[in-house]
């Protein structure tokens, strides 16, 4: 299957025929080749894409490195408080610029030829210049860094395109933008991540981890001993507060639910049983003042995962993480967490959360690896092509379209709604915008 793909062979890649009770995916969307290489094209250069957040480069100067698709991206702060991203290779023979992922610099210097560039992009040094042009009034300008097309802040975090044809940021967004809210607006200054990240590559494709993020259904089954673990360990060492974790949510005895929220945007929740062991949960009266009871209760009561079309996941469950997504080739990814929290939190509440962080989300932890370990046993699994589908119907007969009574409450309108975050419908929006955007192929 991995000749040449026409729209017509994308759009039968998924078989969206939900009035008959069929949402189903091909499973070549994980193994071939030319659609990975197609995605890279048609979807990571063809749109939005997160960038970074805005507290990691907090001062003039400071940049981080990423890419969109194929090219290497800096971002960097200005001396107007203003972010910029340019593509991240020196003007002259195309190295890269930054010397590490996230820093701080006067000057962008080439360690090839020793071109440099200040924060703004502007070429500013040419080795030997006058030897090498020798024209009296030389235009180092024609020189200076490419800048992306698009860069865009949604409440501190950004988003670029290497288009200009892309819809205004808050049109990309829609209904997930409520998502982001519920996080923000945990704390009069915003968020900020905390120091330090983790890498780690998974042999599997990328979209893999993208659902897994928001698949409740695997919960309970992955992380059953997990659960255990934490329940025993904090027994027998008698944590008590914050630091504690619970295991209803991951053996499925809570309230839950799934939205498809549009533009490939995806999320779940589930209940919290006890709400009080939450690092938020000091901030209740603040909370409970500055922002509406349905807030509220969504903040201190319900833990979320938001996936956002492509390749980033926000989570806030027993921790909260930024977790984003490379491709790096058809069956390899590479993915990043970082730890992120509202500005000022307390010196307890910050350590229960960090504490959390590394139980959960890092791959020393006690969860993470046992995801790896499924998704690379589904990567495996999904060469066998006489088993072609992936059946994705799950919930589809309790579906309902638009908002269900918590989105009402909260203020945000869905696609379409479930009653349960084992179900699976949420992933109809994501298969729906990935098969628009491949569809765009030449050929």
């Amino acid at each position: 299957m991995d000749g040449s793909y026409s729209k017509k062979k994308y759009d039968g890649l998924v078989d969206d025929r939900v009035d008959e009770g069929v949402f189903r995916v091909d499973r070549s969307v994980y193994t071939s080749q030319k659609i990975f290489d197609d995605e890279i094209k048609h979807i990571f250069e063809n749109g939005w894409v997160y960038l970074c957040h805005e507290s990691q480069i907090p001062e003039e100067g400071s940049y981080f490195a990423v890419d969109i698709g194929r090219h290497p991206v800096v971002v960097i702060r200005q001396k107007d408080n203003n972010i910029s991203a340019f593509l991240n290779v020196c003007s002259h023979r195309g190295a890269l610029l930054t010397p590490k992922k996230q820093g701080k610099a006067r000057t962008l210097t080439c360690r090839f030829h020793g071109w440099a560039y200040s924060v703004d992009g502007r070429c500013v040094r040419i080795k030997n210049e006058k030897q090498g042009f020798g024209e009296e009034n030389f235009d180092r300008s024609q020189y200076n860094l490419k800048p992306i097309a698009k860069i865009a802040n949604y409440r501190g975090f950004i988003f670029g395109s290497l288009i200009n044809e892309v819809e205004p940021i808050e049109d990309y967004l829609g209904a997930a933008s409520t998502w982001i809210d519920l996080m923000v607006e945990q704390s009069p200054d915003g968020l900020e991540v905390v120091p330090g990240s983790s890498t780690y590559v998974i042999r599997g494709n990328w979209k893999m981890q993208l659902e897994n993020s928001v698949d409740g259904y695997h919960v309970s089954t992955v992380h059953r001993v997990f659960a255990s673990t934490v329940r025993n360990r904090e027994e027998r060492d008698s944590l008590k507060g914050l630091k504690q974790t619970e295991g209803g949510r991951l053996v499925g005895t809570v309230p839950s639910g799934a939205y498809d929220l549009g533009n490939g945007h995806m999320s779940i929740w589930a209940q919290h049983t006890t709400p009080e062991r939450r690092p938020i949960y000091k901030k209740k009266p603040w909370l409970e003042s500055n922002l509406s009871a349905a807030k509220v209760e969504w903040i201190l009561k319900k833990g979320r995962n938001l996936a956002l079309f492509p390749n980033v996941m926000l989570m806030d469950n027993p921790s909260t993480q930024i977790r984003y997504v490379k491709p790096v080739s058809v069956n390899r990814a590479e993915v990043t967490v970082y730890c992120i929290a509202p500005v000022g939190e307390g010196t307890e509440a910050r350590a229960a959360r960090l504490r959390k962080f590394e139980d959960f989300y890092l791959t020393a932890g006690m969860a993470t690896s046992d995801d790896m370990a499924a998704l690379e046993d589904t990567m495996m699994g999904s060469r066998a092509m006489q088993a072609r589908w992936n059946d994705f119907n799950r919930g589809l007969k309790t579906m309902t379209i638009g908002p269900d009574e918590e989105a009402k409450a909260v203020g945000f309108d869905p696609v379409s709604s479930s009653e349960s975050w084992e179900n699976e419908t949420l992933f109809f929006g994501f298969y729906r915008r990935w098969r628009e955007m491949m569809s765009n192929t030449a050929d």
